[in-house]
């Protein structure tokens, strides 16, 4: 299903390139570039920790690495593309602030915690040790820019208040 949808995913972004930069160019679809890197991230961790008893483990350790890798370079595109075009091409208000604006820079901690799934199967030595540090590189990266975006949305609550009704289930993202 994942292969089917991300395939399905890229042919439109190939077939449709005006729709893909449409999104891109829109304050609230931009946002949710980060989620298909979270979904190979979390597919990936799935086929680590449940795919050993169904694939075994070298195809489940493959797979998941495989997947971590796709996600992990997609997700930090994703944390440093939408904020770049944030910051250089959309109209931004202050009450425009919304929870989704997490989206884009959370699969970098993702990556860290799924990525610490994966150290006890990579080889011993430097490259054991450069996973570790790149899931530790990255947890500190989406932390600073986590608490930068949580501080404008706490901002945009206590100046603008909630806002419309359909914007408040976005809340429930900065919670998780």
């Amino acid at each position: 299903m994942l292969v089917a949808l991300s395939t399905a995913w890229t042919v439109h972004w190939i077939r449709h390139p005006a729709t893909a930069r449409g999104h891109a160019a829109n304050p609230v679809m931009a946002q949710f570039y980060g989620a298909p890197p979270m979904a190979l991230l979390t597919v990936g961790a799935g086929a680590l920790l449940l795919g050993r008893d169904l694939l075994g483990e070298p195809l489940a350790v493959a797979a998941g690495a495989t997947l971590w890798t796709l996600g992990t370079v997609a997700g930090l595109a994703s944390a440093v593309a939408v904020p770049y075009l944030m910051f250089t091409r959309h109209d931004l208000a202050p009450d425009s602030v919304l929870g989704g604006w997490l989206m884009p820079v959370v699969p970098p901690m993702v990556s860290a915690a799924t990525g610490a799934l994966l150290v006890p199967y990579a080889p011993e030595g430097q490259a054991r040790l450069t996973l570790l540090l790149a899931c530790y590189a990255m947890f500190g990266l989406t932390l600073l820019a986590s608490v930068i975006v949580t501080t404008l949305i706490w901002n945009r609550l206590t100046q603008h208040r909630l806002g419309p009704a359909a914007t408040v289930p976005k809340l429930w993202i900065v919670l998780g």
